[in-house]
């Protein structure tokens, strides 16, 4: 089972203005802060490839700004290129009202349609993704005393993070973290700062820790959890509705049909070590000598647990992983095969390791359901002594 956590955009951050061109168009620049801030003023200030800027007026149907770049360098606010081919403020009162659109980083929307719509895809690699800002302010019908006009940006992604819920007396080893069959493709409106409908593309996978982990993974204090470290950081994926992408039966053909969370780890008693679910040392394993190939570590079981939740634009998500702790499934066992400590597939079989029992594909680890049972065994008598009544 999984909890969900959520953190909108709050305070914001506002810019130094020192544009020094007084007849140019200016910005006063702020962002939303989310919880643990990707992109943030620093973070634009600090590109030296500033942020893009869309603008139109009230006589052309032409853009009146088109695509030009502004950014801070040395210390001040100025357009990209030479002074005298800035954006100036129209001389009068025909060239208003005009409106603004803006975007950062860059390179995430260089081409706006006439709609001012952009269609964007979430960068497949998640080192490659980015805190997609956008900002607008429409309807100026006047030059500001200032020459400078206040520009918000807002995150229109969700991001996505990760923590772990465990018992005390027990410690967890997480080797990956994945988000699959989400979608990955969407159309956004600079004209009201939201996005057109569902996305158009479904399907892609985004690991947001992946094999080998990192010992920060690793929960064995006592302590009941713990925010789990992402391989390159938060996931930056796209806001959508997942409510009828979740699993009514769980079939392992139908993974990739259907939004989830995959799991892969394994759990054991804190004080003594013994294993629960998975290895820590795969020789271990009944079948190790047939079919260990010389693998050495830990095994993994491969879990998944179903998203049906809706991710908002600007907001940022935790899913807490609830593992070995009072109450919780497990999740659901996605592949009859352990993994090893490097993200391998195994040719051993995963069992419960008092038991030597297989587990159950398409089924809970922990099948919470059950009531209190016992195992019940009987010692055999021993030799019987004689005693001399004397």
């Amino acid at each position: 089972m999984t909890a969900l956590m959520t953190a909108s955009c709050s305070k914001n951050e506002v810019s130094d203005i020192n544009n020094f061109d007084a007849d140019a168009i200016g910005f006063e620049l702020s962002t939303g802060k989310t919880r643990a801030v990707v992109s943030n003023l620093g973070a634009i200030q600090s590109d030296a490839a500033g942020f893009g800027v869309y603008a139109t007026n009230g006589t052309s149907a032409a853009m009146f700004i088109e695509n030009k770049a502004y950014k801070y360098d040395a210390g001040e606010w100025k357009w990209e290129g030479q002074k005298n081919t800035w954006p100036k403020w129209p001389a009068d009162e025909t060239g208003f009202p005009i409106h603004f659109y803006a975007y950062y980083p860059l390179s995430s929307a260089s081409s706006l349609n006439s709609a001012l719509t952009h269609e964007y895809t979430i960068a497949a690699t998640p080192a490659a993704q980015t805190d997609f800002l956008a900002a607008n302010r429409k309807d100026v019908i006047a030059r500001p005393g200032s020459s400078n006009v206040n520009l918000n940006f807002t995150h229109i992604l969700s991001k996505i993070d990760f923590a772990v819920v465990k018992a005390t007396n027990v410690a967890v080893e997480l080797q990956s973290i994945a988000v699959n069959s989400v979608g990955n493709k969407r159309t956004f409106n600079f004209a009201d700062l939201d996005w057109l409908a569902q996305p158009v593309a479904w399907g892609d996978k985004y690991n947001f820790m992946k094999a080998p982990a990192v010992a920060a993974n690793k929960f064995e204090g006592d302590d009941t959890g713990g925010v789990v470290q992402g391989s390159d950081g938060s996931l930056m994926l796209m806001p959508q509705d997942l409510d009828g992408r979740a699993w009514e039966d769980w079939k392992i053909a139908s993974l990739d049909a259907k939004s989830h969370i995959a799991v892969v780890y394994r759990v054991n008693e804190r004080e003594n070590g013994a294993d629960i679910l998975g290895y820590a040392d795969a020789t271990k394993h009944p079948d190790y000598e047939e079919k260990g190939n010389g693998i050495t570590g830990g095994l993994f079981l491969k879990v998944a647990y179903s998203l049906d939740t809706n991710w908002g634009k600007s907001k940022a998500y935790t899913y807490s992983v609830y593992l070995g702790a009072p109450g919780a499934s497990g999740g659901i066992l996605i592949d009859d095969m352990f993994y090893d400590k490097d993200g391998n597939r195994t040719e051993l079989p995963v069992i419960d390791p008092n038991t030597e029992e297989p587990l159950d594909p398409e089924k809970p680890i922990v099948d919470t359901e059950k009531p209190i049972g016992f195992v019940v065994d009987v010692e055999e008598w021993g030799r019987s002594v004689n005693n001399d009544l004397l």
